[in-house]
């Protein structure tokens, strides 16, 4: 029995070793390439191509990629790969529904940088829209536009001859800006006279963020957004109102967007000192971090009657400023009508391709903890604007006559009878005595006085309307008034009302749906 199983042992192990190296290899790399194959084809037949090829592998993503996948290959046309996922990143953006999230391109990135620095290149000329007209309100002294001969009221109706015919004020101004050092013609009309072309060259354009005026010994400080540069060009202004001897200060917010926080603060400590509660900022667990002030105080500040002046225009920054020195100091007034309420704070983050993300990351509360986040601040003396403030914009092909009846008539009255013609009673009602209004302002103008509102006469209404606003601020008036003693604040408060009761005042909440719908157009 052993010599059998000995034998059997041996024959085994002769066996096993007389198998051929060279097949052993042959079949190896025959099953991993079999296998590489079939694993190919699993992919190429699957659903997630996109997923596992160089890509993050995570479930959510295998719908987006394979969306993306279909387009590049199957779309009936030439599809620009760079664009769909510009425009994904946009959708996903605009998926927050939060107004003040935005995915910004290289194009949009540099537009909001100028908004921060104040600086940007081009002919530093305001200009606004007048029914289908572009308009030249003012060229900025000293700056490029002003010494090319551009003067206030010229309608540009071309630039570089591209014609304006349809554009926004957004999309002439992005034709006219351009690189400090280039040239752009713009073609205008001044008054009734042809067109003519004016060369411009471009330069750096710097706009100042704060400026100062005395007002009856009543020192204008107006701040119309927060940008790099703000508090020192405040502390000079506010260092100049101390030269003069003024005692009252009127910080004026109307229609400051916000701007940067860091600048907020600082401003801030030029009146409270170093160490105290700026504002607070709560994140999403709802923990609470105070921003404090750094600096010393400015010394001219303590001797001063500060009044603070907002509007529904007045947000974000802004509110932070309001806020802060509204919880720090009892003998702060604020005047105006109630703030936008702008109640969070956004990060940006900034790509390689020079694009950026802006979202919001945290809230911000008044030192205090008050949270006024569409609620915006209520001011201590309320100064609601005329009614010419919130005059409707005339079409110049809409046509009004007598015996018509429209809110759009009323606004026509009130204009008129703002800028001293006899219209009657103020309603919707084109009657007789507007019509004879219309001729007289008409004749006035070197028109044809045919009582009706359209075209020429439209355009040149408005026009003087905005003229006597620039020259006539209101609520400015009545605080100025308020703080010389001339009427208390219940008088005051009444005034303002009188003057503002036939043209409906939007409400907080239809400014907030304004904006959202302005966000996302």
């Amino acid at each position: 029995m052993n010599e059998n199983h000995d034998s059997k042992e041996t024959n085994a192990k002769s066996n096993r070793i007389s198998i051929n190296p060279f097949w052993l290899i042959i079949t190896i790399l025959a099953a991993v390439i079999l296998s590489s194959v079939i694993t190919a084809l699993s992919l190429e037949a699957g659903s997630e191509k996109a997923v596992n090829v160089g890509t993050d592998t995570r479930s959510e993503f295998s719908k987006l990629y394979n969306v993306y996948d279909t387009i590049s290959t199957d779309f009936y046309d030439e599809v620009d790969n760079e664009q769909l996922i510009e425009s994904a990143i946009d959708g996903m953006v605009q998926g927050l529904e939060d107004p003040y999230s935005e995915y910004m391109n290289m194009d949009a990135t540099e537009a909001f940088q100028e908004t921060v620095t104040g600086d940007f290149e081009g002919i530093g000329a305001e200009v606004i829209q007048e029914g289908n007209r572009i308009i030249i309100t003012s060229p900025m002294r000293g700056s490029p536009a002003e010494e090319a001969g551009i003067e206030p009221g010229d309608q540009i109706i071309e630039v570089d001859g591209e014609s304006l015919e349809g554009m926004n004020t957004t999309e002439a101004v992005q034709l006219i800006r351009g690189e400090k050092g280039t040239d752009v013609v713009l073609t205008i009309v001044r008054g009734e006279g042809e067109p003519i072309d004016i060369t411009v060259t471009r330069d750096t354009i710097h706009i100042d963020s704060v400026t100062y005026e005395e007002v009856d010994g009543v020192g204008h400080i107006s701040i119309n957004r927060f940008q790099q540069g703000t508090t020192e060009e405040f502390e000079e202004n506010i260092n100049q109102a101390a030269d003069d001897g003024v005692e009252d200060i009127i910080i004026d917010f109307r229609y400051n967007p916000g701007g940067l926080l860091s600048e907020a603060v600082t401003m801030i400590n030029q009146f409270v000192p170093q160490g105290e509660t700026a504002l607070l900022l709560e994140d999403s667990d709802g923990e609470q971090v105070p921003l404090r002030t750094e600096g010393s105080h400015n010394e001219n500040t303590e001797d001063m009657n500060v009044h603070i002046l907002i509007n529904e225009g007045s947000a974000s920054a802004s509110e932070v400023f309001a806020g802060a020195l509204d919880d720090h100091f009892e003998e702060v007034v604020i005047a105006g009508t109630q703030s936008f309420g702008k109640g969070v704070v956004q990060q940006t983050q900034e790509f390689s391709d020079d694009s950026m993300l802006k979202y919001t990351n945290t809230k911000w509360l008044t030192p205090d903890g008050r949270w006024i986040h569409e609620e915006g601040i209520e001011p201590d003396v309320n100064l609601v604007n005329p009614d010419y403030y919130r005059v409707e914009i005339l079409n110049e092909e809409d046509v009004y006559t007598e015996g018509q009846e429209s809110d759009t008539v009323t606004s026509i009255k009130v204009a008129l009878d703002t800028l001293g013609y006899e219209v009657g009673t103020i309603n919707d009602d084109y009657d007789g005595t507007l019509t004879s209004a219309v001729e007289s302002f008409q004749e006035d103008n070197d028109l044809e006085p045919d009582g009706n509102v359209t075209g020429e006469t439209s355009r040149l209404l408005m026009s003087e309307l905005r003229n006597y606003i620039n020259e006539n601020d209101a609520q400015l008036d009545y605080l100025v008034s308020f703080i010389n003693d001339e009427h208390d604040a219940g008088e005051i408060e009444e005034i303002a009302e009188e003057n503002a009761r036939h043209i409906e005042i939007p409400t907080l909440e239809e400014l907030h749906e304004e904006a959202s719908e302005d966000s996302t157009e």
